[in-house]
């Protein structure tokens, strides 16, 4: 059976605090499932997209891509966390990695 992934609430990266949100107002302002702000230390993301309820797959996955820009963000890899491509695969292989994972 696959593992349930938590979203957290908050958690510590680089010795900062990230905290996560859930905002659809925010995400429909922007056009986005979900965003990485790097000076807030704040992910946000959305369950709500175009009045359509997301899927728990799909808010998981945007979580895992928005991580993925706060990972490379913390390493100090700046040409990296602005490469959608490179992030969107990091994020995808971080989330099938926490699905699959045997405990």
């Amino acid at each position: 059976m696959a593992n349930r992934i938590t979203i957290p609430s908050e958690f510590k990266l680089g010795g900062f605090r990230i905290v996560i949100e859930f905002d659809n107002d925010y995400c429909a302002e922007q056009k986005a499932l979900g965003l990485a702000d790097f000076t807030e230390k704040v992910i946000t993301l959305c369950t709500v997209n175009r009045s359509k309820r997301l899927k728990k797959s799909e808010i998981d996955k945007t979580f895992y891509h928005e991580l993925a820009h706060m990972l490379l963000d913390s390493m100090g890899k700046d040409r990296l966390k602005w490469d959608e491509i490179f992030v969107e695969k990091l994020g995808i292989a971080l989330y099938e990695y926490e699905r699959s994972k045997k405990i």
